[in-house]
């Protein structure tokens, strides 16, 4: 009886620990369960993991490893038939990303090594969060930066600053800006029969030609995007367009997210174009920040919390997520309309329209966190628990009540139209609070100031904005009319 090496859709390297000294008669098992061909998520989401799947198990083969992959109703049912057919004397896997895949894996034998995706471990990131003193993303962040000897010299900031946000929060140009055109890889013929088979039965469009289903495709995008896209990406980061769904972001979550590339090479190659004078300081920090900063922050705390935190609910948010945001649908709100509609086309928004459209909307309308952050997790083709629960329970919505943030992320169609140029064609007014044209957004963030909430009766951050509310000669007029807006946000007036 030999042993076997259990790999999920998420951990598609063969560049990692233990590939380099697994013994060639090791069984690599894969199960392709019927939960994830045939749940309701987005249809390029389903079809990017079902062929980055089968094409590893391709790869893994052509190693001269045997590889048993498997259909099957569930993980449990799948390792029972493998346990079966090869009776190994011990399945091992690398450790899971998600708390509730790791305690499946547990409770069906499989023994769990150490996860050799990211660059801190779950010890390490423990130690630096745990303490009498509260650690902040930024303190995080800064600690990476000297731990792992990246645009540092000794213990201070190369240039003499820790960010450039301030240098990366342009808005977009008034002429709509000049953007490099995204990767793509066409489609083989088994990935175009992969898509057909979902087409009738999952929302979204078909978008896998923008996305990486190999390890080859993964390294030929993170080439690509250091010559053509970093030295874009800093000053514009956080604007966004109804006409370039892309602007210069990188889009290596998704390779990153599926384990086609490590973050150890993606920042190497960054740090690489910078030291050469391709890719300006801001734009490097902005990127690595990004990648040892905040990826692994969202990562270690899901490590560590439990699936308690799942149910935070500060704000007490009930309002059912709509069937228009669910399938994508046309909406009267051009921001979302827009943003949705990237979703929809793409399977994938960048962090603006995440965090400052589509989670901001939902936070003023009082929308379900869980419900978001689960329709979030399936729809976004780098979209996972591990992935969305910080960005969405916690600093999206601030349903934890400000563990991951130290304020609710919301704004209203102000800010929208400072960075966006998705007013343009609205029909709503982003600087109207009341009246048959005020923008919703604006209407329900002024609402949200005034409301009487507990949370937020301590938090200096939002303290000067809500005195700002309770004098506004208007605010009988904005609270009449929030419900109105809630209920266009949702889609459903």
């Amino acid at each position: 009886m030999g042993e076997s090496f259990f790999v999920l859709g998420d951990q598609l390297s063969t560049d990692v620990s233990p590939w380099p000294t697994l013994a060639r008669d090791t069984v690599i098992v894969m199960i392709e369960t019927r939960e994830l061909v045939e749940a309701r998520r987005h249809l390029t989401r389903t079809a990017l993991y079902v062929s980055a799947m089968r094409a590893f198990a391709e790869h893994v083969r052509s190693l001269g490893f045997v590889v048993d992959y498997r259909s099957a109703p569930t993980f449990a049912a799948g390792l029972a038939e493998h346990r079966a057919t090869f009776a190994p004397s011990v399945i091992r896997m690398n450790h899971p990303r998600g708390r509730r895949a790791a305690a499946l894996a547990t409770r069906l034998g499989v023994e769990l090594l150490d996860d050799p995706f990211y660059l801190t471990s779950v010890a390490e990131f423990r130690a630096m969060v745990e303490g009498s003193r509260v650690t902040t993303m930024e303190q995080f962040y800064r600690q990476q930066r000297r731990r792992l000897g990246l645009l540092v010299e000794g213990d201070e900031p190369l240039g003499g600053r820790w960010n450039y946000d301030e240098e990366n929060r342009r808005p977009l140009p008034k002429d709509g800006g000049t953007w490099p055109a995204p990767w793509t890889r066409p489609l083989s013929e088994d990935e175009e029969r992969v898509v057909a088979s979902l087409r009738s039965t999952h929302p979204g469009q078909d978008a896998l030609t923008f996305w990486p289903r190999t390890r080859a495709d993964a390294l030929d995008q993170l080439t690509d995007a250091i010559e053509r896209i970093v030295p874009h990406f800093g000053p514009y980061e956080d604007a966004a367009s109804s006409q370039h769904w892309h602007l210069a972001h990188t889009r290596l979550s998704v390779a990153l997210n599926l384990g086609l590339l490590h973050p150890r090479e993606v920042v190497d190659a960054i740090i690489a174009a910078f030291a050469q004078g391709l890719v300006p300081l801001a734009s490097a920090e902005g990127l690595v920040r990004q990648i040892i900063g905040w990826r692994e922050w969202v990562w270690g705390w899901h490590q560590l919390r439990t699936d308690t935190y799942r149910r935070h609910n500060a704000l007490n948010a009930t309002r059912p997520l709509s069937e228009v945001w669910r399938t994508f649908a046309p909406h009267e709100m051009n921001c979302l309309n827009v943003v949705l509609g990237h979703l929809r086309d793409y399977g994938w928004t960048h962090h603006i329209e995440r965090l400052m459209v589509l989670t901001n909307a939902a936070t003023l309308a009082g929308i379900d966190p869980l419900a978001l952050n689960d329709w979030m997790a399936e729809n976004f083709v780098d979209g996972a628990q591990w992935v969305m629960e910080a960005n969405v329970i916690g600093m999206g919505t601030y349903a934890d009540g400000g563990l991951t943030s130290t304020k609710p992320y919301v704004a209203g169609g102000n800010y929208i139209k400072k960075m966006t140029n998705f007013c343009r064609d609205c029909h709503f007014v982003p600087t109207e609070r009341t009246g048959e044209r005020a923008c919703p957004l604006t209407n329900a963030y002024w609402n949200f100031l005034l409301d009487d909430q507990p949370v937020l009766a301590n938090n200096y951050r939002i303290a000067p904005q809500r005195r700002a509310a309770q004098q506004r000669v208007d605010r009988v007029e904005i609270r009449r009319g929030a419900e109105r807006s809630r209920s266009r946000i949702t889609g459903t007036p």
